[in-house]
């Protein structure tokens, strides 16, 4: 996924956008109203076509699970049932499935109705209409992740962290993920009424007129205000001095431009004499693997990058070339709680190597290989919808896994908003102090 967008902005927002952006680092990350559904996974492209499902009773019809027994269910509904009536066989299917998929304890599996996917789940274009932020189902309720840069949730006060009661006025009880960005989502110039909780227990009503949301992936310049108040746009160390020895990249998701955005903004990183290069990863919630393995590529002159164990428990890696423009210069990544999927593959990938040492909280533990599979065996000409279906799992060079896990950082630094307020973005001066020797 990818998707560029003009770099250069205004400090009076970015000063602003530092005081939301913070809480980023509290946050659970998961989907993206910018990218579609698949905007967090570390999701394969380029693969083959989907395999249409099984006929409907096909199989061993002594097996409970199998799709005769659900019809009976269904046929016997609709001649006995008492309130026969009031039975509508669109959502006895839809429910059947849920159940199904529910049973597999499994947030990354789902299915997406012929609705979903003609809104535009799983589109992976480079721009796409909406409000620009990413949200999380994880906790029973609809919760924002993070605004993206300059988009119109951010710049209607959208915040990390904020829980969405209402959209257009409708409750979002029960809502999942999936159903909250279908909603959201919109033509550009259209409105969309949020009334969310803010993390410090206020209720407000926002209105947001939807936009085109670009998206770049790669910046120079910090996420957070280093300094809150002070800094603005600059590097900054813990005394308030401009940083000029050290380069600063931030990678924000793994998109199919993010690589030449990062060869464009890094060409001449080592031709400089930096002591060190800060990767911040903080909030990256994935995106494309190519993207992904490209990207460490740039960091690593061989090596394991990482490796994919299937279904069938077959295990296929993907390993550095040589020759990428910032093999020799120190690295630090910095990474957080929202740092998911392919972040927590790049900063695995460069520390199992020995190219980087990680700061910071451990990461989200996104670590499952998704794919989208067509349905084709309902009947209907409208189509059936699809399975959003984990494959495999990734594991870090050294062989450990991610799901449920994460990525241990080797130096924890935890950065609440008190300490961000209180002493600036410490995490950063930690890293800056690591690449001086400090």
């Amino acid at each position: 996924m990818d998707i560029p967008r003009e770099s250069s902005r205004p400090g009076g927002e970015q000063i602003a956008r530092a005081a939301v952006a913070v809480f980023l680092l509290l946050s659970m990350l998961t989907l993206s109203f910018g990218l579609g559904y698949a905007v967090h996974d570390l999701t394969t492209d380029g693969s083959g076509p989907a395999q249409s499902a099984p006929q409907a009773g096909a199989g061993n019809r002594n097996d409970p699970i199998g799709a005769a027994i659900i019809d009976e269910i269904v046929q016997l509904l609709e001649t006995r049932y008492v309130d026969k009536a009031t039975i509508d066989p669109e959502k006895l299917r839809e429910a059947a499935i849920d159940g199904i998929i529910r049973s597999l304890n499994d947030s990354h599996t789902e299915y997406l109705t012929p609705a979903e996917l003609a809104a535009g789940a799983l589109n992976l274009s480079s721009s796409y209409d909406g409000i620009g932020a990413t949200v999380s189902d994880r906790g029973g309720v609809i919760t924002i992740v993070a605004p993206f840069r300059d988009s119109p949730a951010e710049k209607a006060g959208i915040r990390p962290g904020d829980i969405i009661l209402e959209v257009d006025g409708v409750s979002t009880e029960g809502w999942t993920q999936t159903q909250a960005v279908q909603v959201i989502r919109g033509p550009s110039g259209t409105q969309v009424t949020l009334k969310v909780k803010h993390t410090d227990g206020t209720i407000e009503t926002i209105t947001i007129t939807r936009g085109n949301i670009p998206l770049e992936s790669v910046f120079l310049e910090p996420n957070l205000e280093v300094i809150p108040g002070e800094s603005g746009t600059k590097l900054v160390d813990r005394n308030g001095k401009e940083v000029t020895d050290i380069a600063y990249v931030a990678i924000t998701q793994f998109h199919d431009r993010t690589l030449n955005e990062l060869r464009t903004k890094l060409k001449d990183v080592e031709a400089r004499g930096y002591k060190g290069l800060i990767l911040d990863l903080r909030g990256n919630p994935g995106g494309l693997l190519q993207a992904t393995v490209d990207v460490a590529d740039e960091f690593l002159d061989g090596g394991v990058i990482l490796s994919e164990v299937d279904a069938d428990g077959k295990t296929q890696s993907w390993n550095a070339r040589r020759g990428g423009i910032a093999t020799k210069i120190p690295v630090i990544i910095l990474q957080d709680q929202g740092s998911a999927s392919g972040a927590e593959v790049l900063a695995a990938a460069l520390r199992d190597n020995g190219r980087a040492k990680i700061v910071g909280t451990r990461s989200f533990g996104k670590g499952t290989v998704n794919q989208l599979q067509e349905l084709k065996s309902c009947g209907d000409p409208k189509g059936c919808g699809a399975l959003y279906i984990s494959v495999g799992r990734w594991l870090t060079p050294k062989g450990d896994q991610i799901e449920g896990l994460g990525v241990k950082p080797d130096i924890e630094v935890p950065m609440s908003y008190d300490d961000y307020v209180d002493q600036g973005d410490i995490q950063l001066f930690k890293a800056i102090d690591l690449l001086r020797g400090n």
